[in-house]
């Protein structure tokens, strides 16, 4: 008796599934409701963008995570709540960025989190995060434009403080 080729048994399983043999079957739809009340105008400075979320994050008890994904032109398309953490840290999934950003048909994201404490000044965590984001984003295609910390009564951006380098295309300049 010969033994089938691959393509056979193949064909002979979709005739005949086997029992119990589940496959996962995934739908994604993705429903742009409108704009939101904040106002999506571009982005010129890392304080129109701290601007857009600091009311999200104005009364937060406890560290949220937010990415904002931006077309080619910088204006915001959608916000998210990437991760919640509690008073002293938050854990960041940085799929979980990349997957709304793609979602979205983003050019560009911007993740900001606040400082429950009030203090802007990045923890040596803070920096392996965005090292992390930057070298996906890249590798993605999706570049990560700044990573801002919010605190009580200022703000600190990675890429004011040169730790993110980004050339623009001469169209979003």
């Amino acid at each position: 008796m010969r033994e089938k080729t691959q393509k056979e048994k193949l064909e002979d399983l979709m005739k005949r599934p086997i029992p119990r043999k589940w496959v996962g079957i995934v739908h994604l739809n993705m429903v742009k409701e409108g704009r939101g009340l904040y106002g999506m105008k571009r982005f010129c400075s890392p304080e129109d963008a701290v601007d857009l979320v600091r009311p999200m994050l104005k009364q937060a008890d406890r560290e949220l995570f937010l990415v904002v994904s931006m077309d080619r032109k910088l204006e915001p398309l959608a916000i998210e709540i990437a991760a919640v953490g509690g008073i002293a840290g938050c854990h960041v999934d940085v799929r979980n960025i990349f997957k709304h950003a793609l979602l979205n048909n983003a050019s560009y994201v911007i993740c900001f989190h606040n400082h429950p404490s009030g203090f802007p000044e990045p923890s040596g965590e803070d920096g392996r995060i965005t090292e992390r984001i930057k070298e996906a984003g890249n590798t993605l295609g999706i570049p990560l434009l700044d990573h801002i910390i919010i605190g009580e009564n200022g703000f600190y951006s990675f890429r004011e403080k040169g730790k993110i380098r980004l050339e623009f295309p001469d169209e979003a300049a």
